[in-house]
């Protein structure tokens, strides 16, 4: 007997809120506009619904390549951020998002429940917490990762007769059509239909496998349903090709071990600027070692259960955990993902391999994994000091208000990580240098930007006439040559520094006569301090 054997449904009831608590705790963060994409989704939903089609197709909001073709596969999202928004503000739509990855958790905890008794599935779910938390920011691919839940939980209730043949496949066409236009992860859902297939065909259910291959080429026919047809369903393929611009987000689990050797960097330590000429300063690794833990565990046991059994029976299965595993490993945003579709498969595999214990036995382990859940979710990549709230950041408007108020008038020199911000609040009045959309820009561009060239006094030079800046934007940050180019900006005498907060935002503006009455009202004299 497992120790949940005992519980009613009352007590499960109790524990599993009690779990879903415990889970809201570490996702629900405060929104910081300057931090995430949120801020260009919101603007993206508002100039759709009004009738603003460009959004779709080019680089609307930049003033550098505001022809240059562009899919925007996550129009729908922008719509669904923008309705929400307007109707119950940032707290509003805080909690929806929240509310969206709860129900994500839950449909992957009760994924395939039926192999697995419910102290497992706690035990996984807690364990997964490290890896599912990471990116609770309000983002498009979580409704990507509701859709992949969606999709199992479905093809589970298939299986239990639940649901008719016909009505499996009306319902997956739909989400398929409403994903294409969510988030470029909508790959995953013919994805999982052809490993599901391949698993039918495994099991040799001939009827189940004509099944789920009609499905999958309805899906693949609902992938042609967005507003770049064939373009836009081949994006996954394609998108970020040539384009070699640091994306933290895409880099690499091996990337984060080595020692980070930044050349310099500016930033604001007690209310003074500090320059480190050669700064060195280590990743917290202890995610990564836990992602590489739990694949070592999972692979242990599938290897296992594939050796007694045979690879059939784990087509789905193995298959599954290669591809998110590879995922995750080459792009650590896919590390969330690949921990959601981590409690189904470690739990139904570890159920697996525990028939064969004795029942004192798999009660003591059944214990010693819920005790060693409850100490991971509350310590690996759980930061306690982090605020936890719903609201907008007590300090995200901060640097803008401060703008709008003074009527800054552009061109804008921003840097890439601020864009999104920019937009929600000066759209579509202001066009913006440059954001973090890196496939809306041509790869020679973002080319000379990664290349340091900005911090090439002659490349600023070439560009500041080129564009006529009258603005720079900037938030500090940590890139090679951002802190050497804002310490040349700040000893430039055609630039005064007119803004700095501590959210790291800066703003400085060019020497002329409409801009006298300001830099007099606002200059501020800093003292920069050099450290080697």
């Amino acid at each position: 007997m497992l120790i949940s054997g005992g519980l009613g449904k009352r007590e499960k009831l109790l524990i599993l809120i009690l779990l879903v608590l415990w889970l809201a705790f570490h996702l629900a963060v405060p929104i910081h506009l300057s931090q995430v994409d949120l801020g260009r989704h919101i603007k993206n939903g508002e100039l759709i619904t009004q009738g603003q089609w460009n959004v779709l197709y080019k680089n609307y909001y930049s003033y550098t390549c505001p022809q240059y073709p562009f899919i925007n596969h996550h129009w729908l999202f922008g719509v669904f951020c923008y309705v929400l928004w307007y109707f119950f503000g940032f707290t509003g739509l805080s909690l929806s998002y929240l509310l969206i990855e709860l129900l994500t958790f839950l449909l992957f905890f009760y994924c395939w429940r039926r192999f697995s008794d419910f102290s497992v599935l706690c035990a996984f779910g807690l364990l997964s917490f490290p890896l599912i938390c990471g990116r609770s920011e309000i983002r498009p691919e979580g409704f990507s990762y509701l859709f992949c839940g969606l999709f199992c939980y479905l093809i589970d209730m298939y299986h239990q007769g639940r649901i008719k043949p016909l009505h499996l496949a009306i319902i997956l066409s739909l989400i398929q059509l409403i994903w294409v236009n969510m988030h470029i992860f909508f790959i995953m859902g013919p994805l999982l239909m052809v490993l599901f297939w391949c698993q039918a065909k495994g099991n040799v259910q001939v009827q189940e496998a004509n099944l789920l291959r009609n499905i999958f080429l309805l899906l693949l026919g609902a992938c042609l349903v967005n507003p770049s047809g064939l373009y836009g369903a081949l994006l996954p393929f394609h998108i970020g090709i040539g384009y070699k611009f640091p994306v933290t987000e895409l880099k690499s689990v091996f990337y984060y071990f080595n020692l980070i050797r930044v050349p310099s960097v500016l930033t604001m330590m007690n209310h003074e600027l500090v320059f480190f000429s050669n700064l060195f300063f280590i990743i917290d690794k202890s995610l990564y070692i836990y992602f590489f833990c739990t694949m070592a565990l999972l692979i242990v046991v599938l290897v296992s259960l594939v050796q007694q059994e045979g690879y059939k029976k784990y087509i789905f299965s193995g298959g599954l955990f290669i591809i998110l595993s590879l995922e995750a490993l080459t792009a650590v945003r896919m590390i969330g993902l690949y921990g959601l579709f981590w409690i189904p498969l470690a739990s139904q595999a570890y159920s697996k391999i525990s028939e064969k214990w004795t029942a004192p036995f798999r009660q003591n382990m059944g214990i010693l994994l819920v005790l060693t859940g409850i100490l991971t979710s509350a310590s690996v990549n759980c930061d306690w000091t982090k605020p936890r709230s719903l609201e907008m950041g007590s300090d995200s408007n901060n640097a803008m208000e401060f703008f709008k108020k003074e009527g800054i008038s552009g061109p804008v020199f921003n840097n890439f990580n601020i864009g999104s911000y920019l937009i929600f609040y000066l759209a579509p009045q202001y066009k913006i240098f440059v954001d973090n959309r890196m496939e809306a820009y041509p790869v020679d561009f973002l080319r000379n930007m990664d290349d340091h060239r900005p911090f090439i006094e002659s490349y600023w030079q070439t560009m500041d006439q080129q564009y006529q800046f009258n603005v720079i934007f900037w938030q500090l940050d940590t890139t090679a040559w951002g802190g050497r180019f804002m310490m040349n900006r700040l000893r430039d005498p055609h630039w005064a520094l007119i803004y700095l907060d501590n959210d790291k935002m800066v703003i400085l503006l060019k020497r002329t006569k409409q801009n006298a009455s300001i830099i007099k009202r606002f200059e501020k004299h800093v003292t920069i301090r050099i450290m080697h």
